[in-house]
């Protein structure tokens, strides 16, 4: 049995495809999906010529320690948002020097967050040439099957903006 669904394999051979003819890297800050983003993306045989790897920023300790983020930054933003996770993201990114880094983190559950976010909850982020936030809801309590969803969601969200770009791109040779 896999960790790793079909979809997931899919998504991450399309980003990988696209990051190595590209020439660019890439780094995962994730905290509710639990390193699963990571684990999808070194799934991929060749990861190391695009991944250069990814940290699950769960904690305020572990925010303060690598971005220099804790609870002041999570009072100042108002919890989860697309906004906090963006400002991630780009720290990370700036960090690592990176092309892009995309991240995500809410509320896998069972039980709110503390800032009121309902089980099921997350915020993805991409942060590179493009920059963007949304939120999705799954409306599941059960903690394994978000967590599943959000990787699933972070990876088609980005695989979306990188073929966004490919086409602007493209459009713009013309």
């Amino acid at each position: 049995m896999s960790f790793i669904t079909t979809e997931q394999a899919n998504l991450v051979t399309k980003i990988a495809a696209i990051l190595t003819a590209a020439n660019e890297t890439l780094a995962v800050a994730e905290s509710s999906a639990g390193g699963l983003v990571s684990a999808c993306l070194l799934s991929m045989p060749g990861a190391s010529s695009f991944f250069i790897g990814g940290s699950v920023l769960y904690s305020y300790r572990i925010r303060e320690q690598i971005l220099e983020t804790g609870k002041e930054e999570l009072r100042l933003f108002k919890g989860s948002t697309p906004e906090l996770f963006l400002d991630m993201a780009q720290k990370f990114r700036k960090k690592l020097g990176t092309d892009w880094v995309i991240g995500e983190g809410g509320a896998a559950g069972p039980a709110k967050s503390p800032y009121g976010h309902n089980a099921g909850y997350t915020v993805l982020a991409v942060a590179g040439p493009i920059r963007r936030a949304k939120i999705i809801e799954t409306g599941k309590s059960n903690r394994i099957e978000n967590m599943s969803e959000f990787t699933t969601a972070l990876l088609r969200f980005f695989l979306d903006i990188l073929e966004e770009r490919r086409s602007l791109e493209g459009t713009e040779r013309r």
